[in-house]
């Protein structure tokens, strides 16, 4: 597993389910180790649309990477802006 940060480059859908592909009892994949089943824990059951320009932090292993890797880019220090003092 390694989480890093991207940005979405192109608005871009994904199919229900997607976006979360859990296995109850593994570690990093969210589901709980306990009751549940895929149809209860495995992500929307609609679609999602991420925008151009939206930061995500995604698991470079996981489902939703691969869905989105054509329309990703590593995030820059450049697109971090901040504005906190343009109050003082």
């Amino acid at each position: 597993m390694a989480v890093q940060r991207f940005v979405v480059t192109a608005t871009t859908t994904v199919p229900a389910g997607t976006a979360a592909t859990p296995t109850p009892g593994e570690p990093g994949t969210g589901a709980p180790a306990g009751p549940g089943n895929a149809a209860v824990a495995s992500g929307p059951l609609w679609p999602v649309t991420f925008l151009k320009g939206t930061p995500v932090v995604l698991d470079t292993g996981s489902a939703l990477y691969t869905a989105l890797s054509a329309n990703l880019r590593p995030l820059t220090d450049a697109d971090t802006v901040s504005h906190a003092a343009l109050g003082n």
